[in-house]
């Protein structure tokens, strides 16, 4: 299997240089060098030349959408025979594509080696690419343009007030390039650009400068009765930095379910309530599904061609099938992780602990996975079905923050998870990887854990201010491993609010240093109360890992009785803290 990678780097976008320049020397590391190109460096067409000949060759583009296209290009330049597929890792803004074939919104840390699998697993789809034509008009004004910056599109092609937006950014970037040096700025910038034009009003008389004819059928009545202030020619359901305009149609038998391999576009038109719905959720009014499409406007417009904008003079503009082009699938994936030491089943629910992990401490610590560990906090159990994806189990999580039926008092402030979370593959030998929220539906809960779930809070505070009141320093964190040494040193209280913090000492690989710890503290008969009697005894329920017929470890402690019964603390063998243990 080959692979040509490829760095389109802009020298002022410095957070994309430096990641595109880190994802290079590790792809050169991980291939041939000969394997991996910087498209900075002459383009896309001397390295597809080389590799013309080379059987099972598969592309993978790092970059934005605009450079899938600048390869797609240059594939149909060199007619190349069969066409090589092309993944995407999405280093652009938008990555509206990426998004589309399950590569997500962008390049969190994910191993390389990862994404190499990912892309020798990934599935071969069709992209439908579309041709555009522009014919000029006999009224030319002083400004706009007759050419477009792309004759090819494939993710959407647009006029009104999104192009305009597009437009001014930019333009401003061209004048001013220190500015836009993060995925953050450009967007900020963008709600910016997008609230100055909507006061403006800039777009308001669209409807009264074009003329759209969809397969013989003229749209341009329904389009001025509307008055709609941006005209969008869709090809993938993804568009504006994830927003999916055409939604689902469900029950509307007069449109199909939109794809980007049938041969069809779609059109769509836009208020500026369905933009600003478009962000929570909705979509744009559905014009026609169509093959060709016929526009003319009658003054100069902005325009933009998968992001790519300009100020388009009067003309008639032809939309028409080019070709399909391979690209390859983020495919989901079962597990190859065993769980619970059991390769070959997967159970039918899952019990798994949730801890949290700051991302200050994760930045400054994200090579020490044990370290990590420890200073991680519980945030309660979920229990799941065994093929659970992560984006369902995301609304498990969540709900852990309002669920009152367990009894537990709720989390304090200051161990509330905020909205801003990720998981965190903790399979890895070297370290745990974030998962790219938008790619959580493809990816089940066993291939990042095994019994333990972590998480990342970006708004988590900093362990040192996370303190229990009332408690010694050697209690930072609610974790199991403080509330073995509390119980081993005594610390009843200690042990109290640890129990009320969250801990939990109902993990399988536990119950041996359980009753260890434990057992010191139940000769001298002291009681830890309710809550613990609760977690260690029979609840009629089988714990997370114990196979079928082992019994669940019980407690029961009276107060000035040593636990065993006998005198001087002799045990009976059915009194053993290990009986629970036994096979």
């Amino acid at each position: 299997m080959h692979y040509i990678n490829n760095f389109r780097l802009n020298q002022y976008f410095m957070s994309i240089y430096f990641i595109g320049t880190k994802l290079l020397q590790m792809f050169m590391w991980i291939l041939n060098p000969r394997q991996v190109f910087d498209l900075s460096q002459g383009g896309p067409r001397e390295a597809l030349e080389l590799y013309r000949k080379v059987p099972n060759l598969r592309i993978l583009a790092c970059g934005g959408d605009g450079t899938v296209g600048w390869i797609l290009s240059a594939l149909d330049e060199l007619q190349m025979n069969p066409q090589p597929p092309v993944a995407v890792l999405p280093l652009g803004t938008g990555n509206d594509l990426a998004r589309t074939l399950n590569w997500g919104g962008g390049y969190t840390d994910d191993p390389v080696s990862k994404v190499l699998c990912q892309v020798e697993d990934g599935t071969v789809v069709q992209l439908d690419r579309w041709n555009l034509q522009v014919e000029r008009s006999a009224v030319q004004p002083e400004e706009g343009t007759q050419k477009l910056p792309l004759n090819v599109f494939n993710n959407y092609f647009s006029l009104g007030f999104d192009a305009h937006v597009t437009l001014e950014f930019h333009e401003s970037r061209e004048a001013n390039p220190e500015k836009f040096n993060s995925r953050f700025r450009n967007k900020m910038f963008y709600a910016g650009a997008a609230f100055s034009d909507f006061l403006q009003r800039s777009s308001r008389d669209l409807s009264k400068h074009v003329r759209v004819v969809c397969d013989g059928t003229d749209l341009t009545p329904k389009i001025q009765e509307l008055k709609f202030q941006c005209i969008v020619f869709l090809n993938i359901p993804r568009y504006c930095a994830g927003t999916m305009p055409w939604g689902n149609t469900g029950d509307h038998r007069d449109f199909e379910p939109q794809r980007h391999d049938d041969g069809c576009i779609e059109v769509i038109g836009f208020t500026m309530a369905s933009l600003a719905a478009l962000q929570v959720g909705g979509h744009g009014e559905r014009l026609h599904q169509c093959r060709e499409v016929v526009l003319t406007t009658f003054k100069t417009l902005p325009v933009q061609v998968d992001g790519e904008p300009c100020r388009l003079a009067p003309s008639t503009l032809r939309i028409s099938l080019r070709n399909q082009a391979n690209m390859l699938q983020k495919s989901k994936r079962r597990t190859s992780v065993p769980l619970l030491n059991d390769p070959h089943a997967v159970p039918e629910r899952l019990r798994l602990r949730v801890n949290r992990i700051g991302l200050q401490e994760y930045e400054s610590m994200q090579f020490d996975k044990e370290r990590l560990r420890d200073i991680s906090t519980p945030v309660g159990i979920v229990v799941v079905r065994g093929d659970c994806d992560l984006e369902t189990c995301r609304l498990y999580i969540d709900r852990l923050q309002e669920d009152e039926s367990t009894g537990l008092p709720r989390p304090s402030s200051a161990h509330r998870l905020s909205p801003n979370w990720s998981f965190l593959d903790s399979t890895s030998a070297d370290r745990f990887y974030r998962i790219d929220k938008a790619q959580e539906h493809l990816h089940f809960v066993t291939e990042i854990c095994q019994d333990e779930v972590f998480i990342l809070d970006h708004e988590a505070p900093a362990v040192s201010q996370v303190r229990v009141p009332g408690m010694p320093d050697v209690v930072v964190e609610p974790s199991d491993t403080a509330l073995h040494k509390a119980a081993s040193q005594q610390h009843v209280e200690v042990c109290r609010r640890l129990l009320e913090a969250g801990a939990s000492l109902s993990k399988t690989n536990f119950l041996v240093r359980i009753c260890l710890c434990f057992l010191f503290v139940l000769t001298r008969g002291v009681r830890l109360g309710s809550q613990l009697d609760v977690t260690l005894s029979s609840s009629g329920k089988n714990p997370q890992g114990l196979r079928p017929g082992r019994r669940e470890l019980g407690v029961s402690v009276s107060h000035g009785e040593p636990a065993g019964g006998g005198a001087g603390g002799a045990r009976g063998p059915g009194d053993s803290c290990m009986n629970g243990l036994s096979d």
